[in-house]
């Protein structure tokens, strides 16, 4: 249970710096935090898309990931529930008005493909692991991505963090028009950019034997 806990805390907390700050540095640095808290027990996923690549890597079981998967959105849902009572206003994910469907897809595929290699990387590489700037690297990966897509698509990279809003907005009965046309595709492409991370990874490695 405890690894489950971590899983539905720290995304609770993930989303509610993401939702109160909106602040790249703010955000990199809460993550970085919450992932040196929770690493030791969990490994400190907080995101379906890093769970799914974990499976593909051979770090956590399918039953396992389900389970992370449900904790990180239950604790998103809270997240935006704590959110609207401290603020009276609902979090909605959604890109640039300015940006086309494609472009914010791509953005989102690249850059979660970015941040799940770089954790496959200082997490579970033979020679890096057991590393300790794993979270601060990991940390400067989510800065460097709000800040280049951030206004382009918000940079989500994690599927609970858009479904957890999108769901507390449909109980809540607000946000629907939003939340039902932009969180398909943003759970669709953050796995997908994790998956591919995931393989290539294992190609490297395989590479490198």
């Amino acid at each position: 249970m405890k690894k489950y806990s971590i899983e539905f805390f720290g995304t609770f907390f993930l989303l509610l710096i993401s939702a109160l700050t909106e602040n790249p540095i703010a955000i990199g640095l809460g993550l970085a935090s919450l992932i040196y808290i929770g690493a030791h027990i969990s490994g400190a996923h907080y995101n379906p898309a890093v769970s799914i690549a974990m499976v593909i890597r051979g770090e956590i079981s399918r039953t396992e990931c389900l389970k992370y998967t449900i904790a990180q959105i239950l604790g998103a849902i809270v997240g935006s529930f704590i959110y609207f009572l401290i603020t009276n206003n609902i979090f909605e994910i959604q890109p640039d008005s300015n940006t086309t469907r494609v472009q914010f897809l791509i953005a989102e595929f690249i850059f979660t493909f970015l941040l799940v290699i770089t954790i496959l990387f200082v997490g579970t590489h033979p020679k890096l692991k057991d590393n300790q700037f794993y979270g601060a690297v990991i940390g400067l990966t989510v800065i460097a991505s709000q800040y280049s897509i951030g206004e382009i698509s918000s940079s989500v990279l994690n599927p609970a963090i858009s479904l957890g809003p999108s769901l507390f907005n449909i109980f809540n009965g607000q946000g629907l028009n939003i939340s039902l046309a932009f969180s398909p595709y943003y759970i669709f492409i953050t796995i997908i950019g994790g998956v591919f991370a995931a393989y290539l990874f294992k190609f490297y490695l395989k590479e490198k034997q």
